[in-house]
């Protein structure tokens, strides 16, 4: 199957399809909506790659002269199963593609977002005044590193009442021993001790300790985890969007395959970067759309629907928090302050990047039987 070219109006698109189908050549129409022009536009894709030259032949002579006689073919209504607005436009329904897997990571993300958020208020009733870590995060971070599991077991140990503001003398000494436990930190931090000259021994650990248990599911759980409504928001958007779009051309065990791998990679690199203590999909929403962007420049007959003004936004917002995430890193350097805001870059950048490398590989190609 392959795409030669787009009309602007469904009657023009319908007529032409006709044309095709009686010179024996089949066809189909994949509507689509255009935010840049605010219309719709309606694709014309060819099923057989023998009739593929003949077709853009044809379509050649029809955009020229649309009107030419030639292509007066009786076309065949639409069944009954188009809707009219309120106003008397005609609603399109597309076909749906298969989207089960796009759908089961997005109810995933929002049951865990919801998990979450039970077990915060939770806490904050009994009372977690120096770490406030829920049950759901200590299994679906990368990795738990000792002190985190150290002060958990002292808030467990004093069962401190939700209304008593200081905490004893013995229990704040306790807390403190644990934080001052070294444990892997990432480069981001090691480097930042290092150009300072502190004792960069509290950024190192061992790596990788709860993986090396058996808990695989980490490798990719952190990218399912979210605490924020926008940021689950903007995420869940952005996958519904792309993560559609890619299943709906690989099918549904490609497009696993590739959110798996674009997982694994991005949270594996975040760590490395920056510790255990990230989370979010974005990483995964940049493999998607660096994946379609690629696939648009190798393989323009794919359809992919993906608008350059998408592609300049996400560029900008990565370059963007880049810039915050380097200001706060010399901001660091240059004064005694610990601010560094909560930005998984490494995982945006490595994301798109891969996700760029795995769209050249001919396996994740679309398949025409789909």
């Amino acid at each position: 199957m392959r795409l030669i070219g787009t009309v602007e109006h469904e009657v023009e698109a319908r007529r032409f399809a006709a044309f095709l189908s009686r010179a024996n050549i089949e066809n189909s129409i994949d509507p689509s909506f255009d935010p840049a022009s605010n219309q719709f536009l309606y694709a014309i894709w060819i099923h057989n790659e023998d009739q593929i030259a003949a077709a853009a032949d044809y379509f050649s002579h029809f955009q020229t002269d649309p009107r030419n006689a030639q292509f007066d073919v009786p076309i065949q209504e639409s069944p009954p199963s188009e809707e009219e607005s309120s106003s008397g436009e005609m609603v399109l329904e597309r076909a749906s593609p298969n989207v089960k897997a796009t759908s089961f990571f997005l109810a995933l993300c929002v049951f865990v977002f919801f998990l979450n958020a039970m077990q915060t208020i939770n806490l904050r009733e009994e009372g977690s005044p120096e770490a406030l870590i829920t049950p759901i995060q200590m299994s679906l971070f990368y990795d738990v590193p000792p002190p985190l599991k150290q002060v958990e077991e002292i808030l467990a140990k004093y069962k401190i009442p939700a209304d008593q503001k200081e905490l004893p003398a013995a229990m704040k000494q306790e807390i403190e021993a644990a934080e001052n436990v070294p444990f892997w930190r990432g480069i981001y931090a090691w480097a930042s001790f290092k150009i300072k000259g502190k004792d960069t021994s509290q950024a190192k650990g061992p790596l990788f300790i709860k993986i090396r248990e058996g808990e695989v599911w980490r490798l990719f759980s952190p990218a399912i985890l979210h605490t924020e409504f926008l940021h689950i928001l903007f995420n869940m958007l952005w996958l519904w969007m792309l993560g559609r779009q890619i299943e709906g051309r690989i099918g549904s065990f490609r497009y696993v395959l590739l959110t798996l791998f674009l997982g694994i990679a991005t949270n594996t690199a975040q760590y490395l970067m920056s510790g255990p203590f990230f989370l979010g999909y974005s990483g995964i929403v940049m493999g998607l759309a660096g994946f379609i962007w690629q696939r648009e420049r190798i393989a323009p007959w794919e359809g992919y629907p993906l608008q350059r003004s998408v592609v300049i936004f996400l560029a900008v917002f990565v370059l963007a928090m880049f810039a915050l995430q380097f200001g706060s890193f010399l901001f660091f350097l240059f004064t005694d302050s610990t601010f560094a805001p909560n930005i998984a870059n490494t995982a945006h950048i490595a994301g798109a990047l891969l996700g760029v490398g795995l769209a050249r590989l001919p396996y994740f190609a679309a398949r025409p039987d789909l």
